[in-house]
């Protein structure tokens, strides 16, 4: 683990999938990066928990779940002015989506995972707030 290096930060990530299999390797692989996780099963449960003062740096949201899907998600999140400077990144497992939507192909190593957050939580540089 790369501590203290300019390219690598740890931060705290809120993971949201409706699969049990794909939260759990987002937690390792993002943990094991040095990052905080938290996890959600589904957009609805993530905007609860985001509501509620979970503030992470980024959130990695599945594309398609049940209740309220990852587009559903950014939008409410975009729309609430306490959550709004937090990044929503959609991503998803259909290679055809991926391609097609702004949606971004599912990380599947750990070095792409811990490289969207570094470049997602770049971006989310914000003074004072709930941050």
């Amino acid at each position: 683990m790369k501590r203290g290096t300019a390219e690598t930060r740890q931060h705290s990530v809120l993971v949201v999938d409706d699969d049990d299999n794909v939260r759990s390797f987002f937690v390792d692989a993002l943990t094991e990066s040095g990052h905080s996780v938290a996890t959600a099963v589904d957009g609805a449960d993530a905007l609860e928990r985001l509501q509620g003062g979970t503030a992470p740096c980024v959130v990695l949201t599945d594309l398609r779940m049940p209740r309220m899907d990852g587009w559903e998600l950014s939008r409410a999140v975009a729309k609430d002015p306490q959550l709004a400077s937090i990044p929503v990144v959609v991503v998803t497992g259909d290679k055809v989506l991926s391609f097609t939507s702004p949606a971004r192909d599912k990380p599947w190593s750990p070095s792409e995972l811990d490289a969207m957050v570094q470049r997602s939580c770049s971006l989310h540089r914000t003074g004072g707030g709930r941050r």
